[in-house]
């Protein structure tokens, strides 16, 4: 038996109805501490830490590297109940964000480990044996960097704070960058091209896409909202309204790489035509399972297409999938859970044989086309090869880095900071160093 706990699909800040759920992940039941903690990671929730990890500011402004691990004072942990369950924990109680962010990341490892046919393995192993996941309620953005997974939250303009610890999709995503640099690594320096920022963050909305569809509510909801047309705008489609940057980061998008060719901002609008071609990708392998079945015709399936250029044939789509989701919804039930399968072992097997030096997105293209001749002998290389030619992707690339977008840029995040950056830095002064220690803050 596994461990218990109650996890939020989608942030009760966002959908007012929204009601944890209770899910079971691969933890054994008894295995974890107070915390929540294992042999892995663990939970903490900092006191007096005003910043979070990264390159910060000493008293006199010099600049100094903070990494973990997070020596100071910290609130009293989530402790499991008799059985070794937090399910028991619910909202607005102490401790429940902090196993509701280590829920969410264990199921997360859960469903991405599968497709990775192993246990991650931290990128950080050779100074950290665990991931310091730490909650941070008055700082406005979650990262994930050397060693630490952070979260804060979203301040809205009528004083209300969101936390980013009970919010599924951003967590998640934030775990899609740790599987990333664990697997495919980080580029060497003079080796990094745009197109590997965007990638990683569309694999990480992917990573969270994929994540979520294992919720068995989530296929639900989807299906009985859109019948299976997949194209109307649904929550499958949609990453979280709250998340740090303040945007809806939409999967089922238009968005190509000729926007980018002659510079960049951001790398997560740099992402989308990577994200949309891949959440294409998952459609139709789904649209193609449904007419293995015999439950949607080939005729329908290529309507399907014509919509998506042509608003005057939605309302014959949506017709002929409401008449055949309520003919067999079982089957269609099915039929997504196997694109869902079925993309996630192509994208995890993508990421073992990509290197990140010189990475874009035609390189993403190209390989997973040879996963498809691997593990199908090129059933979908059609679906595979057309989506990413629409969004121009392997013809096009990205441009320069266009001055704009920086505030929201991972440049220079502490994502990529590693122990030995610490060198780079001016040597900070005596004072200043008893000043620090005396703040607390460095702790």
């Amino acid at each position: 038996m596994g461990t218990r706990f109650r996890l939020f699909v989608q942030p009760p800040f966002e959908d007012a109805r929204s009601s944890p759920e209770v899910v079971e992940v691969s933890s054994p039941a008894g295995s974890l501490a107070a915390g929540p903690a294992d042999n892995r990671m663990f939970v903490v929730e900092p006191v007096g830490k005003t910043g979070p990890y990264g390159v910060n500011r000493g008293p006199l402004g010099t600049p100094y590297m903070f990494l973990p691990p997070w020596t100071g004072k910290i609130l009293e942990p989530a402790t499991p109940d008799e059985r070794g369950n937090f399910d028991y924990l619910r909202p607005s109680v102490p401790g429940f964000e902090a196993a509701h962010v280590f829920g969410c990341v264990r199921f997360t490892l859960d469903v991405w480990e599968r497709y990775l046919g192993q246990p991650l393995t931290w990128h950080f192993r050779d100074h950290y044996d665990r991931l310091e996941i730490s909650i941070l309620p008055r700082w406005n953005n979650a990262q994930y960097g050397y060693g630490f997974l952070e979260v804060g939250s979203q301040f809205e303009k009528d004083g209300r704070i969101l936390p980013f610890s009970l919010d599924f999709d951003v967590i998640a995503h934030e775990v899609g960058h740790a599987i990333i640099f664990s697997v495919l690594g980080v580029p060497r320096p003079g080796t990094e091209y745009p197109e590997y920022l965007g990638f990683q963050e569309a694999f990480s909305d992917c990573v969270s896409l994929i994540a979520a569809m294992h919720f068995p509510s989530v296929i639900d909801n989807v299906l009985a909202e859109t019948r299976g047309n997949l194209h109307r705008a649904n929550r499958l489609s949609r990453f979280s309204e709250f998340s740090p940057h303040r945007q809806i980061r939409s999967a089922n998008n238009k968005r190509t790489m000729r926007e980018f060719a002659r510079g960049w901002k951001d790398e997560h609008e740099l992402s989308q035509p990577l994200t949309g071609a891949i959440f294409d990708i998952l459609l139709d392998i789904f649209h193609e399972s449904l007419v293995a079945r015999g439950l949607i015709s080939r005729a329908v399936e290529n309507l399907a297409d014509i919509a998506e250029v042509d608003p005057a044939a939605e309302a014959s789509v949506q017709h002929a999938f409401d008449r055949a989701f309520a003919l067999n919804s079982d089957g269609f039930v099915e039929a997504l859970l196997d694109a869902r399968d079925i993309a996630g072992t192509y994208l995890a097997e993508t990421l073992w044989a990509l290197a990140p030096d010189f990475l874009d997105y035609g390189d993403v293209a190209e390989t997973m086309l040879a996963i498809d001749r691997q593990e199908s002998g090129g059933q979908f290389a059609g679906i595979i090869t057309g989506n990413f030619k629409q969004r121009a992707i392997g013809k096009l690339h990205a441009g320069a880095h266009l001055k704009g977008g920086e505030h929201r840029s991972h440049v220079h995040s502490a994502r990529i900071l590693l122990p030995m950056d610490h060198l780079d830095l001016p040597k900070m002064s005596y004072r200043e160093r008893v000043l620090l220690s005396r703040s607390g803050i460095g702790q």
